[in-house]
């Protein structure tokens, strides 16, 4: 049997149990666009973790309460968790322990991951410490039904970023398009003891090739997922 679905973003867009997810998306109105995965995972009964600067969590809060109501009761309950992020890497590997290990032992019938990736400078851990978690993580979503979904905003990352950002997840979402298998996703045994060139080389070089548009990328990447 394959793996479950988890749950359909907007309704259309199956995500299956245990997949990490980028979802790349330009600022705006889609910048809070999951905020009903996690409104449905607080319906659920699933335990919601936000990472992300307090400026997003703010906002989250505020659209969150116009779907569930007194959302209090959940960061109170412990089932809506918000952490803005840390800069020392142990650390945030212990968080993200805590938090598989906390949705275990309370026996949630799920864990939601959501991050707003745009943390990581107002805390100072650098960037190549953020995808090395992100890596690692791809190990850690296998041990309890759950989803990671991790937005990147394109019109602020920076190009060899949105390469990592692309590098270490399994799954993408462009728009609409759900790419379940990314051709370019380096699996973590890969991905950590590689240099940075050996991590960018097939990116940077498909970059090249539709002549360094950002868009053009994407669409290439579209196109080979849909294949």
């Amino acid at each position: 049997m394959g793996t479950p679905v988890f749950t359909n973003l907007e309704g259309h867009v199956p995500i299956l149990r245990h997949e990490h997810v980028a979802v790349l998306y330009r600022s705006g109105p889609a910048t809070y666009r999951l905020v009903p995965f996690i409104a449905e995972g607080l319906e659920n009964g699933d335990l919601c973790q936000v990472v992300a600067p307090t400026g997003f969590q703010a906002e989250l809060l505020k659209q969150l309460r116009t779907q569930v109501g007194d959302v209090n009761r959940y960061v109170q309950s412990g089932l809506l968790r918000l952490h803005p992020g840390l800069g020392d890497f142990r650390e945030l590997r212990k968080l993200s322990k805590q938090v598989y290990a906390a949705a275990e032992d309370a026996r949630r019938p799920g864990l939601r991951w959501l991050e707003e990736t745009s943390w990581p400078p107002f805390v100072g851990l650098s960037m190549p410490q953020f995808f090395e978690f992100h890596a690692i993580l791809n190990y850690q979503v296998k041990v309890y039904p759950g989803v990671v979904m991790c937005q990147f905003a394109l019109d602020k990352i920076e190009i060899h970023h949105l390469f990592s950002a692309i590098a270490v997840h399994r799954h993408l979402l462009i728009d609409d398009t759900l790419i379940r298998d990314n051709p370019f996703y380096m699996p973590p045994e890969k991905y950590i003891p590689a240099s940075l060139e050996d991590r960018e080389h097939d990116l940077a070089q498909l970059f090249r090739e539709v002549g360094f548009d950002v868009d053009q990328l994407l669409a290439t990447i579209v196109g080979y997922g849909r294949l």
